[in-house]
């Protein structure tokens, strides 16, 4: 079973019905899908990605680690399997309004 595909590039011509039909339904049955041909340079893409990573390295990592959350997680892990809490693929959101200039993360250059 493959993740849908869905091209962008059909958005705004004779396909727009079908290819807004096909964005609801990786929705509805995948929760997400691939974007192609959506115009968004490669270089750009590359750039948010690293700075994203250097972000979280520098402003979130640490907090997140010593978290009440994680700390609880392990406490629980450890009771019920003996083991460490290791190696898992966390997800960290945080959200930036343009608005308020305070919430953005500050010692990442480049970010904004």
């Amino acid at each position: 079973m493959a993740i849908p595909v869905i091209d962008f590039s059909k958005i705004n011509g004779e396909e727009r019905e079908k290819t807004l039909s096909e964005i609801a339904k990786a929705c509805e049955e995948w929760g997400f899908f691939q974007l192609v041909n959506h115009g968004i340079p490669l270089d750009l893409l590359d750039k948010v990605k690293k700075l994203s990573s250097d972000c979280y390295k520098t402003e979130r990592e640490e907090a997140f680690k010593t978290s009440n959350l994680v700390k609880l997680l392990d406490e629980l892990v450890k009771r019920n399997s003996g083991e460490k809490l290791e190696n898992v693929d966390w997800e960290d959101v945080f959200l930036l309004l343009d608005h308020n200039q305070n919430e953005w993360p500050s010692n990442t250059s480049g970010l904004k």
